[in-house]
């Protein structure tokens, strides 16, 4: 039988601060750290820690470290408030914590990756990283699984978010809040990306595009996405097996490419599925070809500088108004052509089209084109 390897915590203090001066890293295997391991403000080289348990939490607040790695490790939390990393701080391989994960003021120059590792939140929170500062990438995903919220609201990302293959669990609270955060790169909930409970984007900057093909957003009866007044730089796309179930908000947003719903299913029956008052598109708007909402669409207000196109498109509010665009504008055509079905009204009063209103064809209880101005003549059904 193989005798557990246990080590006091201030041992490691003392050898980490006398390899910093040395100019050496520190690497741990197969230990158990017994009481807590608090290196706060002090000076330390690069730290792994594999296949290592900490019996208490780890401690690095306002401390500066080369680079920290926890594989395969377990851990009762970490508090690293306003650390400095010069690297990276890493997660990975299966890393397993059963306390908070506190980065709240920290500044990693490098990646934070938690790619594989396992959170279990206490008091529904996982992770809190407010106002944290990244240098490169975030990622959480290849296996990452969180019990409890990821909050990172105001966080700087300089590079992108990465969460395909990730999972964020807190049903009926808030799955991973980036509220106001910073996101220089892409922002990825694709491929495996599963929510249980909302998912907030409100005022978010992202300069490269949303992607989330095949992602889950699941709030059955609240806010699955809600991402108003998010500024994405480049296109949106909820397509290509999107699904969410409760409401997508995008209020007051502004996207620079398409927003692309291909495809993307927004389930909230007797609700709203998606929100887009006052909604600004450069590009195009894509509801068409296996697009389905279940709940009303609404984009009154909305400025979009391409298309409307919502051909092949299915919008089910049953006794009630499907989809409301009443006040548009529309830089091209509006195409509720061939394939179109709407299971309740459509809206497009006092809308503004430079292109062409197209209706020819499509299916739904009423459609209201009162003081609508087009550019080129309309097809009607």
């Amino acid at each position: 039988m193989m005798t557990e390897r246990r080590i006091r915590a201030d041992e490691i203090r003392a050898h980490a601060v006398v390899l910093d001066q040395n100019g050496a890293g520190l690497t741990l295997e197969g230990v158990t750290i017994k009481d807590a391991l608090d290196l706060s403000a002090t000076e330390l080289p690069s730290l792994a820690f594999i296949g290592c348990r900490f019996e208490q939490e780890f401690i690095l607040r306002g401390a500066t470290v080369e680079g920290l790695f926890l594989g395969g490790c377990e851990l009762a939390g970490i508090d690293a408030r306003d650390a400095h990393l010069r690297t990276d701080l890493q997660l990975c391989a299966g890393t397993r914590s059963r306390g908070l994960i506190r980065l709240e003021g920290v500044r990693i120059d490098g990646n934070l990756s938690c790619n594989g590792a396992l959170l279990e939140g206490p008091g529904g929170v996982a992770l809190r990283a407010d106002r944290t500062v990244i240098g490169r990438h975030v990622i959480m995903g290849n296996g990452f699984h969180a019990t409890g919220g990821v909050l990172m609201p105001h966080v700087s990302i300089g590079g992108m978010l990465y969460c395909a293959r990730g999972r964020f669990a807190n049903s009926g609270g808030v799955a991973l809040s980036l509220e106001g955060a910073m996101i220089a790169g892409n922002v990825i909930l694709s491929h495996g990306f599963k929510a249980l409970g909302e998912v907030v984007l409100r005022a978010a900057h992202c300069n490269g595009m949303l992607y989330c093909a095949h992602g889950s957003f699941e709030n059955p009866g609240g806010v699955a996405l809600a991402a108003d007044g998010v500024q994405i730089g480049g296109r949106a796309f909820l397509g290509e097996w999107f699904g969410a179930k409760g409401a997508v908000r995008l209020c007051d947003a502004q996207i620079g490419g398409d927003l692309h719903c291909v495809g993307g299913l927004f389930q909230n029956p007797g609700g709203v599925a998606l929100a887009g008052e006052r909604l600004t598109v450069r590009g195009n708007v894509r509801m068409h070809t296996r697009f389905l909402a279940q709940g009303m669409v609404r984009l009154d207000g909305s400025r979009i500088g391409g298309s409307l196109n919502c051909s092949g498109g299915q919008f089910d509010h049953r006794g009630a108004v499907a989809l409301s665009a009443a006040g548009i504008t529309v830089g091209h055509d509006v195409v509720l052509g061939s394939g179109f079905r709407a299971d309740g009204a459509v809206r497009l009063n006092h809308a503004r089209i430079d292109g062409t209103l197209d209706t020819e064809y499509a299916e739904c209880d009423d459609l209201a084109i009162e003081d609508v101005h087009t550019g080129s003549p309309s097809h009607s059904r």
